[in-house]
Protein backbone atom coordinates (compact mmCIF):
# COMPACT_ATOMS: atom_id res chain seq x y z
CA UNK A 1 0.00 0.00 0.00
CA UNK A 2 1.00 3.82 -0.96
CA UNK A 3 0.20 6.96 1.47
CA UNK A 4 1.11 9.63 0.05
CA UNK A 5 0.41 13.06 2.08
CA UNK A 6 -0.83 16.45 1.04
CA UNK A 7 0.89 19.11 -0.22
CA UNK A 8 -0.04 21.52 2.26
CA UNK A 9 -0.86 21.96 5.88
CA UNK A 10 -3.97 23.05 6.77
CA UNK A 11 -5.00 26.05 8.92
CA UNK A 12 -5.19 23.36 11.49
CA UNK A 13 -4.67 19.81 11.14
CA UNK A 14 -7.85 17.25 11.31
CA UNK A 15 -8.47 16.11 14.61
CA UNK A 16 -9.33 12.93 15.64
CA UNK A 17 -13.21 14.03 16.71
CA UNK A 18 -13.46 16.16 13.55
CA UNK A 19 -17.02 14.58 11.85
CA UNK A 20 -16.26 12.56 8.90
CA UNK A 21 -18.47 12.03 5.77
CA UNK A 22 -17.26 8.51 4.06
CA UNK A 23 -17.89 8.81 0.22
CA UNK A 24 -18.83 5.63 -1.20
CA UNK A 25 -18.11 4.09 -4.45
CA UNK A 26 -21.04 1.51 -4.93
CA UNK A 27 -20.42 1.99 -8.98
CA UNK A 28 -21.05 -1.20 -11.34
CA UNK A 29 -16.86 -2.28 -11.05
CA UNK A 30 -17.47 -2.93 -7.53
CA UNK A 31 -18.79 -5.96 -9.08
CA UNK A 32 -15.86 -7.08 -10.24
CA UNK A 33 -14.29 -10.32 -8.73
CA UNK A 34 -10.95 -9.93 -9.74
CA UNK A 35 -8.87 -11.70 -7.33
CA UNK A 36 -6.60 -14.74 -7.41
CA UNK A 37 -7.91 -15.95 -4.35
CA UNK A 38 -11.84 -16.68 -4.99
CA UNK A 39 -14.56 -15.13 -6.01
CA UNK A 40 -15.09 -12.79 -3.45
CA UNK A 41 -16.25 -9.04 -5.13
CA UNK A 42 -14.50 -5.61 -4.37
CA UNK A 43 -17.81 -4.79 -2.65
CA UNK A 44 -17.30 -7.72 -0.06
CA UNK A 45 -14.02 -7.07 0.58
CA UNK A 46 -14.85 -3.31 1.46
CA UNK A 47 -17.14 -4.80 3.82
CA UNK A 48 -14.99 -7.03 5.34
CA UNK A 49 -12.61 -3.91 5.60
CA UNK A 50 -15.39 -1.54 7.24
CA UNK A 51 -16.59 -3.77 9.70
CA UNK A 52 -12.91 -4.17 11.05
CA UNK A 53 -12.64 -0.26 11.38
CA UNK A 54 -15.81 1.51 11.76
CA UNK A 55 -16.86 0.25 15.35
CA UNK A 56 -13.34 2.60 16.87
CA UNK A 57 -13.49 5.05 14.23
CA UNK A 58 -17.40 5.62 15.44
CA UNK A 59 -16.45 5.72 18.83
CA UNK A 60 -14.34 8.60 18.32
CA UNK A 61 -16.17 10.78 16.15
CA UNK A 62 -19.97 11.75 14.06
CA UNK A 63 -19.47 9.28 10.84
CA UNK A 64 -21.90 9.81 7.73
CA UNK A 65 -22.54 7.95 4.42
CA UNK A 66 -22.95 9.25 1.41
CA UNK A 67 -23.24 6.28 -1.72
CA UNK A 68 -22.67 7.27 -5.11
CA UNK A 69 -23.91 4.46 -8.48
CA UNK A 70 -26.86 2.60 -7.96
CA UNK A 71 -30.28 4.56 -7.81
CA UNK A 72 -33.55 5.34 -9.58
CA UNK A 73 -31.82 7.81 -12.38
CA UNK A 74 -31.40 6.64 -16.18
CA UNK A 75 -28.28 8.85 -16.16
CA UNK A 76 -26.62 7.21 -12.97
CA UNK A 77 -24.35 10.31 -12.32
CA UNK A 78 -27.45 11.64 -10.77
CA UNK A 79 -27.37 8.70 -8.07
CA UNK A 80 -25.78 10.18 -5.65
CA UNK A 81 -27.57 9.11 -2.03
CA UNK A 82 -27.04 10.91 1.17
CA UNK A 83 -27.40 7.77 3.38
CA UNK A 84 -26.65 9.01 6.55
CA UNK A 85 -25.49 12.59 7.99
CA UNK A 86 -22.99 12.58 10.51
CA UNK A 87 -24.27 10.95 13.45
CA UNK A 88 -22.50 9.63 16.90
CA UNK A 89 -21.97 5.63 17.39
CA UNK A 90 -23.08 5.59 13.67
CA UNK A 91 -21.17 2.12 12.80
CA UNK A 92 -23.95 -0.23 12.44
CA UNK A 93 -25.88 1.88 10.82
CA UNK A 94 -23.18 2.65 8.12
CA UNK A 95 -22.48 -1.16 8.45
CA UNK A 96 -26.94 -2.13 7.17
CA UNK A 97 -26.71 0.51 4.57
CA UNK A 98 -23.68 -1.08 3.03
CA UNK A 99 -24.88 -4.66 3.49
CA UNK A 100 -27.83 -3.78 1.34
CA UNK A 101 -25.95 -2.00 -1.31
CA UNK A 102 -25.91 -3.83 -5.61
CA UNK A 103 -23.10 -2.20 -7.32
CA UNK A 104 -24.64 -0.36 -10.24
CA UNK A 105 -24.39 2.57 -12.54
CA UNK A 106 -21.07 5.31 -13.06
CA UNK A 107 -18.40 7.04 -10.22
CA UNK A 108 -20.02 10.27 -9.78
CA UNK A 109 -16.22 10.70 -7.68
CA UNK A 110 -15.89 14.60 -7.83
CA UNK A 111 -19.60 15.74 -7.09
CA UNK A 112 -20.54 13.22 -4.45
CA UNK A 113 -17.02 14.35 -2.51
CA UNK A 114 -18.57 18.33 -3.63
CA UNK A 115 -21.93 17.49 -1.70
CA UNK A 116 -20.27 16.05 0.92
CA UNK A 117 -17.86 19.15 1.64
CA UNK A 118 -21.39 21.12 1.18
CA UNK A 119 -23.19 18.91 3.76
CA UNK A 120 -20.04 19.45 6.60
CA UNK A 121 -19.41 23.43 5.28
CA UNK A 122 -23.05 23.60 7.31
CA UNK A 123 -21.48 23.39 10.48
CA UNK A 124 -18.56 26.26 10.03
CA UNK A 125 -16.00 23.33 11.86
CA UNK A 126 -13.27 21.55 10.58
CA UNK A 127 -14.22 18.58 9.21
CA UNK A 128 -13.21 15.12 7.00
CA UNK A 129 -13.99 13.55 3.77
CA UNK A 130 -13.23 10.28 2.85
CA UNK A 131 -13.70 9.34 -0.22
CA UNK A 132 -13.36 5.50 -1.44
CA UNK A 133 -12.98 4.47 -5.08
CA UNK A 134 -11.71 2.04 -7.35
CA UNK A 135 -12.29 3.65 -10.69
CA UNK A 136 -11.85 7.40 -12.59
CA UNK A 137 -14.33 9.59 -12.30
CA UNK A 138 -16.54 8.94 -15.49
CA UNK A 139 -19.14 11.65 -15.26
CA UNK A 140 -17.00 14.78 -16.25
CA UNK A 141 -15.83 15.73 -12.74
CA UNK A 142 -12.63 18.16 -12.61
CA UNK A 143 -11.75 16.44 -9.68
CA UNK A 144 -8.10 19.29 -9.31
CA UNK A 145 -9.85 22.12 -9.81
CA UNK A 146 -12.94 21.55 -7.17
CA UNK A 147 -10.00 20.76 -4.67
CA UNK A 148 -8.04 24.21 -5.24
CA UNK A 149 -11.41 25.56 -4.86
CA UNK A 150 -12.05 23.96 -1.44
CA UNK A 151 -8.51 24.69 -0.48
CA UNK A 152 -9.11 28.51 -1.00
CA UNK A 153 -12.98 28.75 0.19
CA UNK A 154 -13.10 25.82 2.77
CA UNK A 155 -9.78 25.02 3.86
CA UNK A 156 -11.01 23.61 7.57
CA UNK A 157 -12.15 20.56 5.34
CA UNK A 158 -9.45 17.41 4.51
CA UNK A 159 -10.23 15.47 1.77
CA UNK A 160 -8.88 11.60 1.95
CA UNK A 161 -9.23 9.66 -1.25
CA UNK A 162 -8.54 5.58 -0.85
CA UNK A 163 -8.22 4.02 -4.82
CA UNK A 164 -8.91 0.62 -4.04
CA UNK A 165 -7.31 -1.71 -6.88
CA UNK A 166 -7.16 2.31 -8.58
CA UNK A 167 -5.28 1.86 -11.75
CA UNK A 168 -3.16 5.10 -13.05
CA UNK A 169 -3.87 6.79 -15.90
CA UNK A 170 -1.44 7.25 -19.18
CA UNK A 171 2.02 8.81 -17.81
CA UNK A 172 0.81 11.71 -20.06
CA UNK A 173 -1.55 12.85 -17.19
CA UNK A 174 -0.15 14.75 -14.49
CA UNK A 175 -0.73 13.14 -11.56
CA UNK A 176 -1.76 9.67 -13.02
CA UNK A 177 -3.76 9.70 -10.22
CA UNK A 178 -6.38 12.38 -11.08
CA UNK A 179 -8.33 11.72 -7.71
CA UNK A 180 -5.05 12.34 -5.78
CA UNK A 181 -5.40 16.70 -6.36
CA UNK A 182 -8.43 16.31 -3.67
CA UNK A 183 -6.12 14.65 -1.17
CA UNK A 184 -2.73 16.68 -2.32
CA UNK A 185 -4.59 20.33 -2.29
CA UNK A 186 -6.54 19.87 0.87
CA UNK A 187 -3.64 18.27 3.15
CA UNK A 188 -5.30 15.01 2.99
CA UNK A 189 -3.99 11.31 2.25
CA UNK A 190 -4.25 9.63 -1.11
CA UNK A 191 -3.96 5.78 -0.11
CA UNK A 192 -3.52 3.25 -2.77
CA UNK A 193 -4.78 -0.36 -1.40
CA UNK A 194 -4.98 -3.45 -3.53
CA UNK A 195 -5.85 -5.91 -0.55
CA UNK A 196 -8.41 -6.71 1.98
CA UNK A 197 -5.95 -5.66 4.93
CA UNK A 198 -4.69 -2.91 2.95
CA UNK A 199 -7.77 -1.28 2.52
CA UNK A 200 -8.57 -1.73 5.99
CA UNK A 201 -5.28 -0.06 6.94
CA UNK A 202 -5.74 2.70 4.92
CA UNK A 203 -9.62 3.42 6.57
CA UNK A 204 -8.24 3.21 9.80
CA UNK A 205 -4.87 5.75 8.81
CA UNK A 206 -7.98 7.78 7.38
CA UNK A 207 -11.13 7.91 9.66
CA UNK A 208 -9.10 7.17 12.61
CA UNK A 209 -6.31 9.21 13.64
CA UNK A 210 -4.29 10.19 10.64
CA UNK A 211 0.04 9.63 11.91
CA UNK A 212 1.50 12.99 12.41
CA UNK A 213 4.07 12.10 10.22
CA UNK A 214 1.64 11.68 7.09
CA UNK A 215 0.34 15.43 7.27
CA UNK A 216 3.91 16.54 6.06
CA UNK A 217 4.12 19.91 3.72
CA UNK A 218 5.66 18.05 0.81
CA UNK A 219 4.05 14.37 -0.68
CA UNK A 220 6.27 11.36 0.10
CA UNK A 221 5.92 7.35 -0.64
CA UNK A 222 5.62 5.47 2.10
CA UNK A 223 5.69 1.32 1.50
CA UNK A 224 3.68 -0.18 4.71
CA UNK A 225 4.79 -3.81 4.56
Amino acid sequence: MFLYSGSALRAAEPSCIDDAMLVFDASGSMAATDFPDGATSRMDRVRQALAKVLPAAARGRRLGLLVYGPGRHFDTCRNIDLRLAPTPNAGARIMEEVDGIQPQGRTALTSSVQLAVALLSQGQKPAVVVALTDGQDTCGGDACAFARTLKAENPSITVHVIGYRLRPMTAAVDPPFVERCLADETGGIFATAETTEQLSDALAETLGCPAVTLLAPRPRALTVR
